[in-house]
């Protein structure tokens, strides 16, 4: 007996094959068998149909997922080379990634290929100009290549992420500037693995908190940002309005005075600060304050018509 299989049974015979392929790597990727699942996402690529076939669109993304997985798997395994082929592979599948871009450059960090890392970090920065990790790893990259320039990928990766102005990197400019540029790079690959998403959590949880009007909690937020980043002057400036809605105007004032010790440039702190002082019974010091605003920025509406009532009084 003979089946004659017409073109459009043929497609929909395919199809199947194909989701059947497409299913059983989703399955594998969801159960952390990042091997085979690759292997099936695989055969969903290497088939005849249509290359804009939705499954095919999915099976390739999913398997540059499970590569990077891999990749950061043996990246923190130690074991570079397996993490340098996972990572190449993800690449070639979309190479416009920066996490991508910039964790193969990681494999090069580690392994001290720094030429190499440092084209890969710069593959990274181009995709994302305001990557400041990845900016960190170039300046680190080039500073062991005895280039000067890398304390300007550092500086501006600082300027970008403030989380990173802690007292290893005050340390680590004080030791560069000494001429002791091997401790330096030392103190900033530790500023480099700071956790800044960990920070930047904290910071929108207290945020949100404070929108809710839940200040208390807001403020053990803000307090434990400020244990793992103290020198970041907008966590000083957060803090202190949590204390100022909770009544407690000495501790505000202390935290806005450390805001403006960080930079003294941050005037709604200054301004927050004569608040403070003024529903604390301190005028002459928040008169004082108010000053100096006025003196630094003379359109400070606020400023000048606290400055009036006070003066008034």
């Amino acid at each position: 007996m003979f089946v004659v299989t017409s073109r459009r049974s043929q497609a929909l015979i395919g199809t199947l094959s194909r989701n059947e392929h497409y299913n059983k790597g989703i399955a594998l990727y969801d159960d952390g068998q990042y091997v085979d699942a690759i292997a099936e996402f695989q055969r969903v690529l290497e088939s005849a149909l249509a290359t804009d076939a939705p499954e095919k669109k999915l099976a390739s993304f999913y398997m540059c997922e499970a590569y990077a997985t891999l990749g950061l798997a043996h990246l923190n395994m130690v074991a570079y080379r397996r993490a340098e082929e996972e990572l190449k592979a993800a690449l070639a599948i979309h190479p416009d990634y920066a996490d991508l871009n910039f964790h193969l450059a990681l494999v090069y960090y580690r392994q001290r290929r720094y030429a190499k890392a440092e084209k890969q970090l710069k593959k990274a920065i181009a995709i994302n100009p305001k990557y400041a990790r990845g900016l960190m790893y170039l300046g680190l990259s080039r500073l062991h290549r005895k280039d000067s320039a890398g304390i300007e990928d550092i500086e501006w990766a600082v300027a970008i992420e403030p989380a990173y102005q802690n007292e290893e990197y005050r340390q680590a400019l004080f030791l560069y500037r000494q001429g002791d540029t091997t401790r330096a790079i030392r103190y900033l690959e530790e500023v480099a693995e700071t956790d800044v998403d960990h920070i930047s959590g904290l910071v929108n949880k207290g945020l949100q908190l404070m929108r809710d009007r839940e200040y208390g909690e807001a403020t053990n937020a803000f307090l434990e940002a400020i244990s793992l980043c103290p020198d970041y002057a907008d966590l000083r400036h957060y803090l202190g309005l949590c204390y100022m809605r909770q009544g407690m105007m000495e501790l505000a004032a202390g935290q806005f005075s450390k805001a403006l010790e960080l930079n003294p440039n941050f005037i709604t702190a200054a301004v927050n600060l004569a608040i403070a002082y003024e529903k604390d019974g301190k005028h002459e010091l928040a008169i004082q304050t108010l000053q100096q605003v006025c003196t630094a920025e003379p359109n400070n509406l606020i400023a000048s018509k606290l400055l009036s009532r006070l003066s008034n009084k």
